[in-house]
Formats: C-alpha cells, sequence, structure tokens
C-alpha cells in the first residue's frame, strides 16, 4: 500500500468558493454554482454571470495544465464587505529538491533560496521567510501590470501574485501555493493578508473517508 503524504489544511474566513481543475466540464459546473451565488440569477445579471463563468473556466484550465490540485475564490471577507483573491496549490512531484540534500525542511528551504538566483531571477530579490503551522516557508511575490479598457478609456490593473514555497514534510518536496488579487495597488496590506491566510495553515493527514 503506496504511503499516503499529508496534504496541506487552511482555515479561511469569509466567503471562498471551489473551482473544480479536474476538467473543463466540471470546472464549467462548478464556475456556474460561483456566478449564481455571487451575482444572483437575475436577467439582468446574465452577461455578468456568463463573463465570471468563462473566466472561472480558463483560470481552471491554466491551473490544470500548471498540475494544481486546488483552486478557491474568495468573494468576501465578510458579509456586504467584497473582497477579490484566489488561492491555488499545485502538488507536483517535479518539484523536487536533490537527493543529496536529505528532508530536513531547513535545509529544503535553504537550497530553494540559493536556487532563486538562477531559476527565477526577477522573484529572488522579494525572497523571504515566513510562518506557518508546522514550520516556515519561502515567500516570493510579483506585481503584473496590465492595460485594461472599460468604457472606451483605458487603465493600468496591478495585480498581486504571491507564491509560498512549503516544504512537504519528511520530504525533498516543495508545495507550491499562489495567493493572488487584482488590488495590487496596496500590495503591503495584501501581503499581509496573505501571510496571514498561511501562518494557520497546517498539514494534516486526509479523511479517509
Amino acid at each position: 500500500m503506496a504511503d499516503i503524504a499529508p496534504e496541506l489544511v487552511f482555515r479561511l474566513l469569509g466567503t471562498w468558493w471551489r473551482v473544480d481543475v479536474e476538467s473543463d466540464d466540471a470546472a464549467r459546473a462548478s464556475a456556474t454554482v460561483v456566478a449564481r451565488g455571487t451575482l444572483g440569477v437575475a436577467d439582468t445579471e446574465a452577461t455578468a454571470r456568463r463573463r465570471m463563468r468563462d473566466d472561472l473556466v480558463r483560470a481552471a484550465a491554466a491551473a490544470r495544465e500548471a498540475h494544481a490540485r486546488l483552486l478557491l475564490l474568495q468573494t468576501e471577507l465578510g458579509p456586504g464587505d467584497p473582497m477579490s483573491a484566489t488561492l491555488t496549490v499545485y502538488d507536483d512531484d517535479r518539484v523536487r529538491m536533490s537527493p543529496a540534500i536529505g528532508t530536513a525542511p531547513e535545509r529544503v528551504l535553504g537550497v530553494l533560496e540559493e536556487s532563486l538566483p538562477q531559476i527565477a531571477p526577477d522573484l529572488a530579490p522579494t525572497a523571504v521567510r515566513r510562518p506557518f503551522t508546522g514550520g516556515e516557508v519561502v515567500r516570493v511575490h510579483r506585481i503584473e501590470e496590465t492595460v485594461e479598457v472599460e468604457d472606451g478609456a483605458e487603465f493600468t490593473q496591478r495585480r498581486l501574485v504571491a507564491q509560498y514555497w512549503y516544504p512537504q514534510p519528511d520530504s525533498k518536496q516543495l508545495v507550491l501555493v499562489v495567493l493572488s488579487t487584482p488590488l495590487g495597488d496596496i500590495p503591503n496590506a495584501l501581503l499581509s493578508y496573505f501571510d496571514a491566510i498561511v501562518e494557520v495553515s497546517r498539514f494534516a493527514m486526509p479523511d479517509p473517508a
């Protein structure tokens, strides 16, 4: 019987929706639920629902292509308090350190930090350690800028993307969690919010049921 690896568990506040990444059909079904739950079922919101559903299906396809196993969308911090963020977890057997380094989390993270200037030179200067329940992670982040057009006017959209690398317990493998938000104009506040999400996350054995 194959060993069962512990999985990341999150304690999330506010309203979060799961978008299925197994297939386009599964993603479309879950995206439809998200769009209706967020925007309602009024005919006047049909175009907005369709746009949201299509965006989520594309996001799920991109996540699946990158070997994601979980995609969550946040729409509220609390009742009547909107928030836009996504949380994606990637489990990829190719993200594994050299056999020579052992499985000590400190060593695994140390080798990752040493390699960042080669594998991600644009992100390496942002690398910092952050705590989670059970140890530390390495966080890097970037601001993605795109030019959008709304009602005939152009504006710059800034998206904050934060990557958190967790050392898988008793393994050379790293688990990647990506938190992102279109609220990139206030990156420091959002990085603190993302750090708080990571701080209370933990590895736990999956429920056999």
